[in-house]
């Protein structure tokens, strides 16, 4: 059997078992599970132990914040579907996909995978942070009140979970690299404050966006939330920029950021 394949093999295994895992302690939904799978044998196949490492950080950490106590003050639930998943974590798997059918552009796809699960990670660590312990929630342009856990709102805590969340990803991956891997050395790239700084960026483009352009209801009972439900009507937003298309948007800007700040 060649390399290539049976580090596909040992991936789908090692995938297979996070998603089972996944499923097993409410994390993913049944269809989450399954795309856990697909992204998790992509980036675990192709993108080697550091790949797999980055990954498992994003996915750990994410699920045992959002287990913290503290009631969470909004109306997604906790276990990702394959929506969900593939916003979070597709950008990252098509970056691997291009690092080992491209070797010329592993530093750039590399730079790339980093930045968008760096700003995945700022995303939801400052999610189940704010929501659970930021005293009050404003808007990221006007700065008025909003409710906790509503997309385009920032609390402090909430802004220094992103900034932690992103910089831990960021430590890790320059702990790992370089490395015998399929992802590059980066031996020129200072690591940590680039893809540090793309999370975080992107972090704060996920709530531009959730302030903007992500739909938003009004509920019969006075609520305002982001996903349709009876009787509620739209006030803002477009129908088609849900949550997980906002997501997804702000992980591809932080990717291509990170590509962007090597430039400068």
């Amino acid at each position: 059997m060649e390399t290539q394949e049976l580090y596909l093999l040992w991936g789908g295994i090692g995938a297979l078992v996070i998603a089972f895992l996944g499923f097993r302690f409410n994390a993913l939904t049944t269809s989450g599970a399954i795309a856990a799978f697909v992204v998790g044998t992509i980036i675990f196949g192709f993108g080697g132990y550091v790949g797999a490492a980055v990954l498992l950080y994003f996915f750990i950490s994410g699920s045992v914040l959002s287990r913290l106590p503290g009631k969470l003050q909004t109306d997604e639930k906790q276990a990702r579907n394959w929506v969900q998943v593939i916003a979070n974590g597709g950008p990252a798997a098509l970056a691997v996909i291009l690092v080992h059918t491209y070797p010329s552009y592993r530093e750039t796809g590399t730079l790339f995978f980093l930045g968008t699960l760096a700003a995945a990670t700022a995303d939801t660590w400052a999610t189940e942070i704010g929501t659970r312990w930021g005293k009050q929630a404003y808007h990221i342009l006007t700065f008025r009140p909003v409710a906790s856990g509503l997309s385009g709102g920032v609390s402090l805590i909430g802004t220094l979970a992103s900034i932690l969340g992103s910089l831990s990803l960021a430590m890790l991956a320059y702990a790992l690299l370089p490395g015998d891997d399929f992802l590059c050395g980066l031996f020129l790239v200072p690591i940590v404050p680039v893809v540090a700084a793309a999370g975080v960026i992107g972090s704060i483009l996920d709530s531009i966006i959730g302030a903007t352009l992500q739909v938003k209801y009004h509920t019969t009972d006075g609520r305002i939330v982001e996903r349709p439900e009876t009787g509620a009507e739209r006030i803002k937003g477009l129908r088609f920029v849900t949550n997980d298309v906002t997501n997804l948007l702000s992980t591809i800007w932080a990717g291509c950021i990170a590509v962007g700040l090597t430039t400068l």
